[in-house]
Parts: structure tokens; C-alpha cells; sequence
């Protein structure tokens, strides 16, 4: 009868205590209190998992567990760049790169379950991030200052939000030569945790050279009145060495960082995620003090007084084989921005170039394709690069030529062949691209290891 009794009381969720004393033994009574603790942790739990919102870090059902987190390539992706960005995640892994990528957007509708999809079916390491939402949800953000991260300006957001701590933030329609991960093993990168490289040296009264109070520049000024102290550094106006020795500083360009690629180690960083944070939630909105994201980067460190590293190369461009450069103006290249590896070695290697044009057709957009100028358009077969020197200004053709120059021509600055190896990285690039766009995922498969 007793059993019969226990066992109702445990079936309507009641535990009964007998006065037996084998009952009330204290052993007893701690299994009893330890199993409706468990109960009471389990239920509510269950509570938590049916009513929190959906997970912000999202990993498919195939995701490695084993892959180090102290490292990631860090993307940014709407709907319409994940053809261009899964392109460069198979890249990446067939140069040898198997670190976490991190693909980041802003808000759930930049990115469909289709896509979602495709980027999990694509890669076991891959996880993505809805930044938007998750800092909508934590109360750091308003969600209608979030909407303005829905642009350039996600990629700082990224790297301050990363949860890794030694980020790469790469653009999509970046095309490496080799590994990028390469860049960690530098003497500047070991030094400082940071790697910058320079844009185009392009005069101008605007962003951060834009004139203030008693004719001064932004830059300037925000150096001499920023407030130290609310990301606790030291007060007063100290520009960095580097700094001072800059085009930026001295007024002669108003852009100075190329930010298709971006590397900080986060744990080395000091305040300067502070000052990013800083920059790009509240100063951004008062005042235009960079075109697009890329100036917030270097201004955060110099803000923290943290010490940062810019490659020791000024920027370079391959030619435009639709502007046919090498025909018109050989010495004067148009096309995309390119970069060599940012060590003083005595033979130059050519890292990366960043160009849409190379593989997307209509780069400039189906609408504004008959108004772009033509060396901007894509880019079938470029086969010179500018040479690796300094930074400078844009110097004089010494050619025939007397037509006008857009901004994205190195005026002067030479031309010298392309790599061998770089046509049929180009060509397997592309064929990942396309694939993708004409939904053949296994055009993702191969490495496909074509010879120059």
C-alpha cells in the first residue's frame, strides 16, 4: 500500500516523506533535495530556451567545435555580396587557411535562409553574426542607430564586437595571392597586434582634413580636445611619431587608410576599441570625419595613444585592361588598389589586390554601368601592377597622354608585370564567383590548381 501511495504522489509531481525511519535518514533527504534542484534548473531553463529571442551567433549543424577561437577572418555580407564572399572563403581554404570565419551582417533580413544556407553548406567553421540584433538586444544600441551600421561602417562594428581576440577583417572582393593569415608573422604585426596599409594620397579640405574652429583641421582638433579621460587615458594632446611624420598630420591628403584589410589583436589594443566604439556610435553622426569606415581604424589608436603599424609601402594599382592602360599611358595604372607584403625585404611580393571589377561584370551596379568610367569596369585581363615604393603623391605621366584622370589612377608611378601565378588565381577566383552565382555549389569542391 506505501508503495502504491508513493508512486500517485510521484505521478501528480509530489514527493512524499514517510515518517519510516529508513526515510528519514539525512542521505535521504539529500538525493531528494538534489533531484528537485535538477528539476528546478531543467524547467527553468526550458523557460529561457522557448521565450529568448533567436541566437545572434549562429553556427550550422555541421560546425566544427575543435576550431581555435583565438584567431578568425572576419567578413561582412548582405544578400547581394554572399556569391563574392563565399568565393573568398573557398579561396582562403584552398590557399590553407582553416581558422574560424566570422560572417557578420546587421538585422536578420541582410541575410536569408537561402544564403544562410549556402554559406553553412559551404564551410564547417563558419559562424554568423547578427551584430544589429544583438547589441539592439543588450541595450548598447537603439535600434534605429543600429540601421545605420546597414553600410561600410558594419566593419568596424565587427572588429569591436568580435568575440576573438585576434581579428582579420577582410573585404569580400579581396583576391590574395597567398594566405593572408601570412600578415600575423610580420615584425610590425608581432610589435603593435596591428597591420594597416595605406590608400591613395588625394588632397582635398574634407574628412578629417576638413577645415574647423580657427582654420584648423578636424584631425587636428580632435587630438588637442578629445576627452582622454572617458576611455581612461591619459589626458593631452600627443600625437604618435608616426603620426606626425604622415600626409594625414601635415594636411597633404584626406584619405590615409585603405581598409580592405585590417588586422588587430584585440588583447594588445589598449583603449582604442574604446575610442572606436567612441568614433563610430556618436562621432560619425556629428561630424564626416572619414570617407566610409576606413579612417576610424587608425584614429582610434592614435585616440588611445596605442601604438599601430601601417605597412611601410605606399598603395599601388593594377592596370585596367578595359581603360587599356598599358596602351595609353603605360607608366600611369587605373585600375584596382593593390598591396605588396609590408616588410622592408629586398624582393618585393605583391599580396593582394582589392577588386570587384575582376570579377564581377557589372561592378558598378546594372544602373549605373553606361556612366561609370571605363576604368572602373570589369577588369578581364590586367597583367601590370604599379611598382613597390614609398608612399607619395601622384607625380606627371611621361607619355603623350593629355586626356583627364580619375581619382583611382597612380599618375607617374611606373608599371611592372604581374606575376605568373596571378592568372590562374584570378581564373580559379572566378570560377568559384560564378559558380555560386549560378547556384553549381560544386564549383566550390575543387581547388582547381590551374598552371601560369
Amino acid at each position: 500500500m506505501a508503495a502504491r501511495t508513493k508512486l500517485k504522489d510521484l505521478e501528480n509531481g509530489q514527493v512524499r516523506l514517510s515518517a519510516k525511519p529508513s526515510e528519514t535518514d539525512p542521505s535521504f533527504k539529500r538525493r531528494v533535495g538534489l533531484f528537485l534542484a535538477i528539476v528546478s534548473i531543467f524547467s527553468l531553463l526550458m523557460s529561457t530556451m522557448v521565450t529568448r529571442p533567436p541566437l545572434f551567433h549562429a553556427q550550422g549543424t555541421e560546425f566544427d567545435r575543435s576550431v581555435s577561437r583565438d584567431t578568425a577572418v572576419v567578413l561582412c555580407m548582405h544578400d547581394g555580396v554572399v556569391p563574392m564572399g563565399l568565393s573568398l572563403v573557398r579561396e582562403l581554404r584552398c590557399m590553407g587557411n582553416h581558422e574560424l570565419i566570422q560572417v557578420y551582417h546587421c538585422f536578420p533580413d541582410e541575410l536569408s535562409a537561402k544564403s544562410r544556407e549556402m554559406l553553412f553548406a559551404a564551410d564547417s567553421r563558419l559562424e554568423i553574426v547578427d551584430v544589429c540584433s544583438d547589441l539592439v538586444e543588450s541595450g548598447s544600441l537603439d535600434e534605429e542607430t543600429a540601421k545605420h551600421f546597414r553600410s561600410w561602417w558594419i566593419k568596424p562594428l565587427a572588429l569591436y564586437h568580435s568575440d576573438v581576440p585576434e581579428v582579420m577583417l577582410l573585404d569580400v572582393d579581396d583576391l590574395f595571392m597567398r594566405d593572408p593569415a601570412v600578415l600575423r608573422t610580420t615584425e610590425g604585426y608581432k610589435r603593435t597586434g596591428t597591420t594597416f596599409f595605406y590608400d591613395r594620397v588625394i588632397p582635398g579640405e574634407e574628412f578629417f582634413n576638413h577645415r574647423v574652429e580657427n582654420n584648423i583641421s578636424y584631425l587636428e582638433n580632435v587630438l588637442h580636445n578629445f576627452d582622454y579621460a572617458s576611455i581612461g587615458v591619459k589626458e593631452g594632446y600627443e600625437p604618435s611619431a608616426h603620426l606626425q611624420q604622415s600626409y594625414a598630420y601635415r594636411g597633404e591628403t584626406a584619405h590615409e587608410q585603405d581598409s580592405s584589410v585590417v588586422l588587430v589583436d584585440k588583447s594588445r589594443s589598449g583603449r582604442a576599441m574604446d575610442a572606436l566604439w567612441w568614433l563610430i556610435t556618436k562621432e560619425r553622426f556629428d561630424t564626416s570625419f572619414s570617407y566610409g569606415d576606413k579612417e576610424a581604424f587608425w584614429i582610434s589608436f592614435e585616440l588611445a595613444k596605442q601604438e599601430y603599424f601601417f605597412s611601410p609601402w605606399g598603395v599601388s594599382v593594377v592596370d585596367s585592361s578595359t581603360n587599356r592602360d598599358m596602351e595609353t599611358h603605360n607608366d600611369s595604372l587605373c585600375g584596382s588598389i593593390a598591396h605588396y607584403m609590408p616588410v622592408e625585404d629586398e624582393t618585393p611580393e605583391f599580396l593582394y589586390v582589392n577588386g570587384k571589377a575582376l570579377l564581377d561584370p557589372f561592378a558598378e551596379g546594372l544602373t549605373s554601368h553606361h556612366t561609370a568610367t571605363t576604368n572602373v569596369l570589369y577588369n578581364t585581363n590586367p597583367t601590370h601592377i604599379s611598382p613597390r615604393q614609398k608612399r607619395a603623391p601622384n607625380g606627371e605621366t611621361k607619355t603623350d597622354f593629355r586626356d583627364g584622370w580619375p581619382n583611382e589612377c597612380l599618375r607617374g608611378f611606373g608599371a611592372t608585370p604581374l606575376p605568373d601565378n596571378f592568372a590562374p588565381q584570378l581564373l580559379r577566383r572566378r570560377m568559384f564567383y560564378m559558380g555560386t552565382r549560378m547556384g553549381v555549389p560544386t564549383a566550390l569542391q575543387a581547388c582547381y590548381p590551374f598552371n601560369g
